[in-house]
């Protein structure tokens, strides 16, 4: 953690990393056994066109997040800072 950090945030921050990235696993597994992408889309509230996108490898962030999982890493994935 950097020095001017505000430790609860980073700890928010670092819970939020971690959800998503088992959030993405979860979509690739329901993908994987052959789930629908509308419903899929319907219990994360995302459109079934940004699951296909997933599926397809074009969202950068859901592939690096599986990524870091599989590997096993403590690591969270890097993020813009905006």
């Amino acid at each position: 953690m950097a020095k001017d950090e505000i430790p609860e945030l980073r700890t928010l921050r670092e819970e939020y990393d971690r959800a998503r990235t088992a959030l993405f696993a979860g979509i690739y597994k329901h993908l994987a056994l052959g789930e629908g992408l509308s419903r899929i889309g319907r219990s994360v509230d995302w459109s079934r066109e940004y699951i296909a996108r997933i599926r397809d490898g074009k969202v950068k962030e859901a592939t690096d997040a599986v990524r870091t999982q599989s590997a096993g890493s403590s690591k969270t994935p890097e993020h813009d800072q905006r």
